[in-house]
């Protein structure tokens, strides 16, 4: 047989062809074995966790969740933010909760009119519809990725929310003091509005009062306070309340946003580059305080993700390892200390340890290192269970979070932490069998490709079968085809009697066999011994055949 394989990972959902953009929602596999084809969809189910606050899901203002707690919702992605909740479900319907500490001070962050919401706590609920960007309201789309807003005292005041749907389209809600919202103005909202882009947005980053919206074709656009270098626009603008291109990058792959900085990764190189606050060295560099207020190259080498904190940086390398620089009161930088640092640090992840995601968020001192499927390392701020251990106060080291409601085959994919609260991503993966030939199936995804090649490959297909050919239907298709086939019997008749031993056969009505009548005498006719009995292809019954040897008298006379 002649095996081929292809993998295929669809980084898009509902229809949409966005590469890179969507957490994986398909994996398709195609399978060739000689002349039968067959496919396998393997559905990616994903549910979430939550841990910290209570507050940040609508619960009792004070309460925590001090583990991980396992939440049956299917979804496509979370964000935590300061005092509240966003999540995408499996349709593409967003939905908050969290914390209103009174409607004076609150800008609408949530998204959904006030008259829905109450002072206090919320529940879950529904982000119905939006603004198109001609400010007329419409059917919310379907949505496939949400940042929550970034508080500075960690409250629910003056913050913003961001939604990107499944064509690319940005919608942006909330204070707008500084024109973060991105609409030409000053305005805050309570509905999210679409913003006038020049492409298809991909990924977008919140800070306290900047917006960063990164396009397919890797330029990155940003909106609001520049006061800091947030957007990296030069030290004359303080702010812009459009999208305005910020110049000096290219090919960027991946963004991501302090309180007041962001960093930028570009595709290919491994390069980073960064903007805006370094009060702490979060630019892993000292400038005595001083933003930068252009995008300068970072010194790290070999990054593979970015991730930014509150106001420090992590690195993921393409090896698995990560560094860190920044603020550091919290032992957030994962090296053992509770010292800033100015120049990249290792994080102490115990040996053999592949990192392959970093969790964290705009609001956030803690951090989160996620390896193998459910293993995930934790350090930085934990005064409300942020972290999930069970236990309160700081972790300078990265020590082990335990999801006890795991189930199996799952993976943590996400995690996104605000200065309170904690939401993970956990995803199943099913695999649906098919019932076509072969019967049995891997349970589980390649994760490579074959590296054998077949030492043996038929190189012929027969296209005939053989007329006088028994029907039978043997329980074991044949493992081998013969090389050459007959066309027909010989029309010659043995001088000795055929011997014939019932084992050799298959189970055959014995009315299929023809009748041959020779029409000279034995002693005229010589067999040709070059002819070999190869009228049947190689086939192992698995079961003796059930005729009796009587079914057949040989006829003496031939």
């Amino acid at each position: 047989l002649r095996f081929e394989q292809s993998f295929v990972k669809n980084h898009f959902c509902y229809g949409s062809y966005i590469p890179f953009l969507f957490i994986e929602c398909r994996t398709l596999t195609l399978y060739s074995l000689s002349l039968v084809r067959y496919v396998i969809i393997t559905n990616t189910v994903c549910n979430w966790f939550y841990w910290g606050g209570d507050e940040g899901r609508g619960g009792v203002l004070g309460e925590n969740q001090q583990t991980p707690e396992f939440q049956p919702e299917d979804v496509i992605d979370v964000s935590a933010g300061s005092r509240h909740t966003f999540l995408i479900d499996e349709n593409g319907i967003a939905y908050v909760s969290g914390f209103i500490e009174s409607f004076y001070s609150y800008q609408g962050h949530f998204g959904v009119e006030r008259g829905m919401l109450s002072e206090g706590a919320n529940d879950f609920m529904k982000v119905p519809t939006v603004m198109n960007g001609a400010g007329q309201s419409m059917p919310s789309p379907k949505f496939v990725k949400v940042y929550a807003g970034a508080g500075a005292p960690g409250d629910s005041r003056d913050m913003h929310s961001v939604l990107i749907d499944a064509s690319g389209k940005v919608y942006t809600t909330g204070n707008n003091d500084k024109g973060q919202l991105c609409h030409g103005d000053l305005e805050s909202r309570d509905v999210f509005r679409q913003v006038n882009i020049p492409g298809m947005a991909v990924a977008a980053a919140v800070g306290l009062d900047f917006t960063l919206i990164l396009l397919a074709d890797g330029t990155v656009f940003g909106c609001g306070s520049n006061e800091n270098g947030e957007l990296g626009l030069g030290p004359n603008v303080q702010s812009s309340t459009t999208p305005a291109l910020i110049k000096g990058l290219s090919n960027i792959e991946e963004i991501s946003s302090g309180l007041n900085f962001g960093l930028y990764l570009q595709s290919g190189t491994g390069k980073v580059f960064g903007s805006g606050s370094n009060l702490f060295s979060q630019l892993c560099e000292s400038t005595e305080g001083d933003p930068v207020d252009v995008p300068m190259e970072l010194n790290v080498k070999n990054v593979a993700s970015i991730m930014a904190g509150r106001e420090s940086s992590y690195f993921l390398s393409k090896t698995g390892s990560v560094q860190s620089c920044g603020r550091n009161d919290e032992g957030q930088l994962g090296d053992g200390t509770f010292v800033d640092s100015d120049k990249p640090v290792k994080v102490d992840i115990p040996n053999g340890t592949f990192i392959r995601e970093i969790g964290s968020g705009p609001s956030s001192q803690s951090v989160f290192f996620i390896a193998d499927e459910d293993v995930v390392y934790a350090a930085g701020q934990n005064y409300r269970f942020q972290l999930g251990i069970d236990k309160i106060g700081s972790e300078k080291f990265p020590i082990l979070v335990e999801f006890e409601d795991a189930i199996a085959r799952h993976e943590i994919n996400k995690i996104s932490s605000s200065g309170s609260h904690t939401v993970a991503i956990s995803c199943l993966i099913i695999t649906d069998t098919p019932t076509a030939y072969p019967t049995e199936m891997p349970t589980e995804t390649p994760t490579a490709f074959p590296t054998g090649v077949p030492t043996m490959i038929p190189t012929e297909i027969p296209t005939e079968t053989p007329t006088l050919f028994p029907t039978v239907n043997p329980t074991i298709e044949p493992t081998l085809s013969p090389s050459v086939l007959p066309t027909s019997f010989p029309t010659v008749s043995p001088t000795i009697e055929p011997t014939f031993n019932p084992s050799d056969f298959p189970t055959v009505n014995p009315t299929l066999f023809p009748t041959i009548s020779p029409t000279l005498s034995p002693t005229e006719i010589t067999p040709d011994p070059t002819l070999e009995p190869t009228l049947f292809p190689t086939l192992t019954p698995t079961n003796s055949p059930t005729f009796s040897p009587t079914l057949i008298t040989p006829d003496p006379t031939l």
